[in-house]
């Protein structure tokens, strides 16, 4: 089975606008449109739907997730700053 790799477009539509550095550095892990839509998901704190059934994030949703942490990270903190 193949899986589609994500594009761009993806990206912003799942995490909102992400600058390019990020954007870029999430493609670079040739993500699956699966593994952009967990790392969403979990970005978006919906992981308390799994209930007990929860795994916690690994391989490249994993990745992804703290490219997108660190890219709210360092909005919140500009934020503070002004």
């Amino acid at each position: 089975m193949a899986f589609a790799m994500s594009t761009r477009s993806d990206i912003q539509h799942l995490f909102g606008p992400l600058e390019d550095h990020l954007a870029s550095e999430i493609l670079e892990l040739d993500p699956t449109l699966a593994e952009l839509e967990v790392a969403a998901a979990y970005a978006a704190g919906m992981t308390d739907v799994m209930g007990e059934e929860r795994t916690p994030l690994s391989g490249n949703a994993a990745r992804i997730y703290e490219i997108v942490n660190r890219a709210e990270a360092l909005e919140e903190e500009e934020d503070r700053r002004i």
